[in-house]
């Protein structure tokens, strides 16, 4: 009767908590909470509708409230999964995953024979990395049902704590670790019970890490290796073979791979490495040696150990291909591999493949049809001479038989044209023309576009990418570079009309959304690279890899209500981050995908030491307290504080140039990640990021002095000096350093470092005065405090006449746009600056007026109280100088670019469209920054009143 009960009393609880769930799921948490009170009512003890109470609230923003719930049900030991699972969502959302750990101690302690409960505690323990307990409880697991997964999950534990945890600099732990979990995976195999393909291949993890190569080979051999069904036996052995340098086996194990799959890239490049391996060492069997390869008898039975033997075996595969009607571009690149060998050997390749110039002609006319075919050759373009490259150029565009008055006759044809035009931007034939020559490529590729979007573009999906785009993102290419050659806007202005008209027949062209997002940010213009950002929507990993283009520049513009928007919306996306990549992890021991363990911790690692996420997390944070408005305010924000310590050496730059389709012949050798213009850019982008989050901690420092009581005020004092001294110190060293800003000569770079302009603004010498002027009060040594007066009037003053001085440059200007993106960053840095200082003051002044709390505390004497009078009055005026030259800034000078338009066959519509977006940016960025300085006065004067 009991039982029955029991099942009676779940069931009613089931139907009494299934419209919880609904609501939650759907989204509706006012709902949910509503009906979790309807429960509670008719059943206070039930521990499940607690539980989905403190995540309704939570949902609601309530943390403090869904905390108080947690804590009083962690009181309670619940012990019934639906439960546990509900505070488990909740800690998650926390972000306290380790809180998740003791929950299922604690539930394991009630009912030790649940599986279920142990697996939960080993899963809680993969989320917050702890492998040893990971290595325990997946024992205890195995104990208590003797699964070989579970034996598996404590092997990788293993594993994981010689390779990340003390394994990872201790190399005798490494090695004692490793070898417990070999002998442990041998147990297995002796006992027969070695399984699945999965644990074959952490057999295989454990002895590659051991460099157990041998050992590893024989596995492929026995018993086990019948057990590796997902490649086939060559293709495991392979990596194996490599590493052991047994390249005639190498050699053989390729030609096998590429007799059933020709088009195996990573293969062919094995295959040409093992044949210059062969051929420089005598290390190989003499009964290799076999002269007759041409009948291709036994083929796989013969090492090809030179490069005629080599290149009869391409000839003999490309041959066959065409014997059965198929065209493959993978021995057609093995050739131009083959040729990269010989001429790094020193040795001609003219006798074996002919002129290198010619394997890229027939390469052309044999795949030109493809989009692929630039990305294939512009790898080997090296191979050529500058001499060369133009005759190359030439050439192409030749074969292709379209003449400056002639269109494509079919679209095959205009993909070829396409890929010649690209190709011989790419050898450098754009460099070095007048802008009439650039000017009349723009003209006819622009003609080109819309030719090919009439005759075959005309019936595509909006989500296919038009045929002829490439016209038109080659032609804004060549107007930024006319933009370069002339210093003038308008052609950028010129591409902008372009790639708007673009987007209108091909609304998915992610190509033309982020050249505008670029082209949009050349000139200043935030709301314009916004919208286009917005359009590209991005997503997930994409808000890493692309989001710096857009985020490094938006609070430079002014724009101060989108950029916080902004910046909000990438920071959900990294705090998310890891509660999303511990799933991943939890799903590899779930299925036994082992090996992909180290892929998705280094895919996490990768995102948490994201320099991206460390400059938004910052720049988010500074954007507050130039907005704060009172004390309480800055009393609330979260300030990084000195001890948050941030690990330089690990960040890291994921962000993605690649992405940006680029013919600059500059970008021929390999990705821009690689080049040193971008790695010096980074190196920058890391100064400028020191450099702001010690503004941060001096900041912190700065309060924590105002709100200490006396017996901790020196020890925060000695912090802001500390503070203080880095700093200064950071500053001289950076300046030492005399940096250079990025070449902006290649539209798919990106722009200069914030930290250029930064420097040449009085951040320390404005700051570091009044962050010393609270000290001196803190201190009660005020002697000083009159010179700090006339000191930062000066600077105030000489930082205003600057100011004063580059907006009537931008009025009287003919192009002001050319030079609106500096002058826009520069009022933003100074604007910056005063709230700052004005920040400042007020911690100085609730400094002078202690709470009711501080009556302890000795008042300030008349003196001081004079000089931070003074102090508000300078920062006032200089509020009142900078917005009544705020207010004095026109906006962009009327263009007329009809005639140029008009050649181009656009619209004038599309540059009253851009000029708008351009007008409306500037408008609205004038209009928050007067906002911001108004509200700054009037803080000020409540303070000084």
């Amino acid at each position: 009767m009991a039982s029955k009960a029991h099942v009676q009393d779940n069931s009613v609880s089931e139907r009494r908590l299934r419209p919880i769930y609904e609501w939650l799921d759907s989204g509706n948490n006012k709902k949910a909470l509503q009906e979790c009170d309807k429960v509670l009512k008719k059943t206070p003890n039930l521990l499940c509708a607690k539980a989905l109470k403190a995540l309704s609230v939570l949902r609601m923003g309530r943390e403090s409230e869904c905390t108080n719930i947690l804590d009083a049900l962690v009181a309670e030991n619940p012990a019934d999964d639906a439960t546990l699972q509900a505070m488990t969502l909740c800690y998650r959302e926390l972000q306290q995953q380790e809180k998740i750990c003791g929950l299922y101690e604690t539930a394991i302690k009630i009912d030790p024979s649940n599986e279920e409960f142990h697996t939960h505690l080993f899963m809680s323990y993969v989320r917050i990395g702890d492998f040893k307990l990971q290595q325990q409880s997946a024992m205890n697991l195995y104990k208590l049902k003797p699964k070989n997964p579970y034996y598996c999950w404590a092997v990788m534990s293993v594993i994981q704590q010689a390779t990340r945890g003390p394994g990872k600099k201790d190399a005798k732990k490494r090695v004692v670790l490793l070898s417990l979990a070999e002998r442990m995976i041998d147990k297995l195999i002796t006992e027969n019970k070695l399984e699945a393909e999965q644990e074959v291949q952490l057999y295989l993890m454990v002895l590659e890490l051991q460099d157990k190569i041998e050992e590893a080979l024989q596995v492929f051999n026995g018993p086990l290796g019948a057990k590796l069904i997902c490649a086939t036996a060559d293709t495991y052995k392979l990596p194996y073979l490599i590493k052991l340098r047994r390249w005639a086996e190498v050699n053989l194990v390729c030609k096998g791979i590429l007799m059933d799959s020709v088009d195996r890239w990573d293969i062919w490049k094995e295959y040409i490495n093992s044949v210059f391996q062969l051929m420089s060492t005598e290390l190989h069997l003499n009964n290799h040696h076999v002269e007759n390869h041409n009948n291709g008898e036994n083929d796989l039975e013969n090492v090809d150990d030179t490069p005629e033997k080599a290149h009869e075996f391409i000839c003999r595969l490309v041959e066959n291909g065409a014997d059965n009607g198929y065209l493959l571009r993978g021995p057609y690149l093995a050739r131009f591999e083959l040729c990269s060998k010989l001429i790094k050997q020193g040795i001609d390749s003219t006798d074996l493949l002919g002129e290198t110039i010619e394997l890229f002609i027939e390469y052309f006319r044999k795949f030109g049809h493809k989009p692929c075919c630039v990305s294939d050759l512009r790898v080997y373009l090296y191979l050529l001479d500058s001499e060369r490259k133009s005759e190359l150029s030439n050439r192409l565009i030749k074969d292709v038989g379209i003449s400056s008055t002639s269109v494509p006759q079919s679209e095959q044809q205009m993909q070829r044209h396409l890929c010649s035009l690209q190709l011989s931007r790419l050898c450098g034939s754009h460099r070095n023309l007048s802008a009439d020559h650039l000017a009349a490529l723009v003209t006819a590729f622009s003609l080109h576009y819309q030719h090919g979007y009439q005759t075959y573009g005309l019936n595509l999906l909006s989500t296919d990418q038009g045929p002829s785009d490439a016209y038109a993102i080659l032609a804004a290419h060549i107007l930024y570079d006319l933009a370069q050659l002339t210093k003038s806007s308008k052609p950028i202005i010129t591409a902008l009309v372009l790639l708007e008209s673009l987007l209108k027949n091909s609304p998915c062209s992610f190509n033309a959304k982020l050249l505008c997002v670029r082209l949009f940010h050349a000139i200043g213009a935030g709301l314009g690279a916004h919208q286009m950002y917005e359009n590209l929507d991005i997503k997930h990993l994409q808000m890493d890899s692309l989001g710096y283009m857009h985020c490094a520049r938006l609070p430079t513009t002014g724009l101060l209500s989108l950029t916080t928007t902004l910046l909000d919306t990438t920071l959900k996306f990294f705090s998310s981050n890891y509660k999303d990549s511990s799933d991943h992890l939890t799903f590899c021991y779930k299925f036994g995908s082992f090996i992909k363990l180290d892929d998705f911790m280094d895919f996490r690692e990768k995102l948490n030491n994201s320099f991206h996420y460390t400059a938004v997390a910052v720049d988010r944070i500074i954007l507050n307290i130039v907005q704060c408005n009172s004390t309480e305010n800055l009393y609330n924000s979260n300030i990084l504080p000195k001890d948050n310590k941030i690990d330089w050496d690990k960040l890291r730059d994921n962000h993605d140039l690649s992405v940006y389709v680029s013919w600059d012949p500059e970008r021929a050798d390999g990705p821009p990640e690689n080049s040193k213009e971008v790695e010096d850019l980074f190196k920058q982008n890391v100064q400028f990021l020191k450099l702001r989050t010690h503004i941060l901690w001096a900041l912190s420092a700065a309060i924590n002095i105002v709100k200490s009581h006396d017996a901790t005020k020196n020890t925060c004092v000695d912090t802001l000096k500390d503070v203080l001294k880095d700093w200064e110190d950071l500053y001289s060293k950076t300046n030492s350093t005399k940096s250079v800003p990025i070449k902006q000569n290649i539209v798919t770079l990106p722009l200069p470092s914030r930290l250029h302009l930064h420097l040449n603004y009085p951040y320390l010498d404005i700051l570091g005065q009044l962050f010393r002027l609270i000290i001196s009060i803190a201190t009660e040594d005020t002697n000083n405090c009159n010179t700090v007066v006339t000191d930062l009037e000066k600077k105030f003053e000489h930082m205003l006449d600057g100011v004063s001085e580059n907006i009537h440059q931008q009025n009287i200007s003919e192009d002001c746009l050319w030079e609106r993106r500096n002058a826009m960053e520069s009022i933003v840095n100074t604007v910056e600056i005063i709230c700052i200082s004005s920040i400042l003051c007020l911690l100085c002044h609730d400094f002078a007026r202690p709470s009711q709390g501080k009556k302890s505390k000795k008042k300030l004497d008349s003196s001081t109280r004079f000089v931070l009078t003074e102090i508000s009055s300078i920062i006032k005026k200089a509020i009142s100088k900078l917005d009544s030259c705020l207010e004095t800034w026109k906006t962009s000078n009327e263009y007329d670019l009809a005639d140029r338009l008009a050649l181009l066959n656009l619209s004038a519509d599309g540059q009253n469209s851009v000029l708008e977006d351009i007008k409306n940016s500037h408008i609205t960025a004038v209009k928050e920054l007067r906002t911001l300085l108004k509200s700054k006065t009037k803080l000020l004067n409540s303070v000084s009143g």
